[in-house]
């Protein structure tokens, strides 16, 4: 009897030993399952605080150099202020004077002592004797008038020469203006073209001047475009600037494919290709704007004139232009919060513009670009894409052919780690079945990386036989087959839980790739959709720019437009 009840206490504790190992087992599995957990958790936070850190650099960065400018840019302008400050005056002066001799209410001492006290202010700037000249010549006193304009013409003798040309046109003398625009031309090269002359070129083609300048501009400017299109460098420059210039004008809603910008590895090709496409809509808004915009042709020549003479007199002397061309620089940076590589880029584009002396096909591309910071206006923007059309529409050609051909043919999708590639997007389900098979692979190389239970049944079978053996079936050999069976079902069961585990958690990864794979596919359908859409726009601007022609340009005379016609 006794030995039946210390059988039974010691059976009683083995099994209570056996569960509390099987037990502590179990909360080991569970331990390292958290940690795995928490080692993702942390691996994910360690992630978002690079990037949260390499924002936070960036706009540090933007920050710094936005500051900077908006330092810069008001030294800049004290220092324009005071070197140049007094040529501002002059210049506003010169109008006044002009608007004066007009009204005649200006008496000739006044006109004297201002004039003379400007030479005193601005010892070295053009205009001041220019303006002691022409108060010279109103009171008819031909000696200082020809020293003035000595010493007018020996500080600056191409803008004396273009300041008295539109001068003598403005009071209607006709055949000294016809001799000062002799002068004019002669200056020209057209290699090496001032900025002003675009100006000129706008005042003659809209008839300010008398209609016997035509002839001398004709046999000049046509002289000039056969002489530079014999070689392909001048037109090869201004296509390689037009195809920038349309490169900038592409644009990409934000956000808009967000699946293709995480899982597509080749996303910065296509979304480059899709920008570029998308600027044909934008360029022939732009080009239709530049042709459809009225200008007021009622005004009479002498508010022309005035308009011409104030460009001349107020545009930026050469002097100053490398400090404007900083302010723009730094005014660029500020426009964009700091963001210096967006702001160089802009001034990149904008630099041939700030050129103090240019050929004149670039003189061309400079107006066609921005009229205001070439110094023309809107009428010579028409006029010189009119005469740049040629190269603007081989340009486009170029550009357009060059993104088509960069165009990428496969969309190269990585989905947690299943690779694929598709055309359009139409290929969904031959994308999914190969999808499935991926992972029916994945997971049978994940359940043969598990650890074989055969090992713990081998221990286990030998311990319960060798218990057999020994002991045969007394209590000892018993509690070594409990002992090994128990081992056999410990192995066997952690095998069958491991399992479930990862099938569980490879068909949750599955699914979820399955679903990317499913939103990548509609997202490269209509990102294809898209790209066709805009891209056939470029037929349309096309024919905007093959329409355009110099007849557009309503007010060029018959003789004008002549001259844009190559023999």
């Amino acid at each position: 009897m006794s030995q039946k009840v210390i059988s039974y206490a010691d059976l009683s504790y083995i099994n209570s030993a056996l569960r509390s190992i099987k037990a502590d087992m179990s909360a080991v599995n569970i331990e390292l399952g958290g940690l795995n957990t928490k080692h993702d958790h942390l691996k994910s936070d360690l992630l978002q605080l690079a990037n949260s850190f390499c924002d936070f650099v960036e706009a540090d960065i933007k920050h710094k150099a936005l500051q900077l400018a908006e330092t810069r840019q008001g030294n800049l302008k004290q220092d324009l202020q005071i070197k140049f400050g007094y040529y501002a005056e002059v210049r506003r002066m010169a109008t006044g004077i002009l608007q004066g001799v007009d009204t005649g209410i200006i008496s000739d001492d006044t006109l004297r002592h201002t004039t003379e006290d400007v030479m005193i202010k601005a010892p070295n700037y053009w205009l001041a004797p220019s303006l002691v000249v022409l108060a010279s010549w109103i009171r008819d006193d031909k000696n200082t008038t020809e020293k003035a304009l000595a010493e007018s013409l020996k500080r600056d003798d191409y803008k004396t020469t273009l300041f008295f040309m539109l001068v003598m046109r403005r009071l209607g003398r006709n055949d000294a203006c016809l001799q000062w625009m002799h002068r004019y031309f002669l200056h020209q090269n057209p290699h090496n073209l001032d900025r002003e002359f675009i100006v000129i070129l706008e005042a003659i083609t809209t008839g300010i001047f008398q209609p016997v300048s035509h002839q001398l501009m004709i046999t000049n400017v046509k002289m000039w475009i056969d002489q530079l299109t014999q070689t392909d460098n001048y037109i090869d420059k201004q296509k390689a600037q037009w195809t920038d210039f349309f490169r900038t004008k592409g644009s990409l809603s934000s956000k808009k494919y967000p699946l293709l910008e995480e899982f597509a590895t080749n996303w910065d090709s296509l979304e480059s290709s899709l920008t570029q496409a998308r600027s044909h809509q934008a360029l022939e808004y732009h080009f239709k704007n530049i042709f459809e915009t009225t200008t007021d042709y009622s005004k009479s020549i002498k508010i022309q004139l005035d308009e011409i003479l104030s460009l001349l007199v107020t545009n930026f002397d050469d002097e100053e232009l490398p400090l404007q061309n900083e302010v723009r620089l730094n005014q660029l940076i500020i426009q964009k919060d700091g963001d210096k590589k967006a702001a160089q880029a802009l001034m990149d584009n904008e630099k041939h513009i700030f050129d103090e002396k240019v050929d004149f096909l670039q003189m061309l591309t400079n107006a066609a670009f921005d009229p205001e910071l070439s110094g023309a206006t809107k009428v010579t923007q028409v006029l010189a894409v009119s005469i740049s059309q040629p190269w603007i529409v081989e340009a486009h050609d170029t550009f357009t052919a060059d993104y088509r051909n960069k165009v990428e043919e496969k969309v190269e999708l990585t989905i947690d780690g299943f690779k694929t590639s598709t055309t359009n997007g139409t290929d969904e389900t031959e994308q999914l079945q190969k999808h499935d098979k991926y992972w029916a692979y994945f997971l049978e190389n994940e359940l043969k990386k598990l650890s074989s239970p055969n090992i713990g049944i081998f221990i286990g079978a030998l311990i319960a036989l060798l218990g057999m053996v020994i002991f045969k079936f007394m209590f000892m050999g018993v509690i070594g087959i409990l002992i090994g069976g128990l081992i056999i079902y410990i192995s066997i069961n952690n095998h069958k839980k491991a399992k479930k585990k990862t099938i569980e958690t490879v068909t949750e990864r599955k699914i979820k790739s399955k679903e990317v794979l499913r939103g990548c596919i509609v997202e490269t359908v209509d990102y294809r959709k898209e790209f066709a859409l805009e891209d056939a726009k470029a037929e349309g601007l096309r024919q905007t720019l093959t329409s355009i022609t110099p007849e557009d340009f309503s007010s060029s005379s018959r003789e004008t437009r002549s001259i844009l016609q190559h023999s």
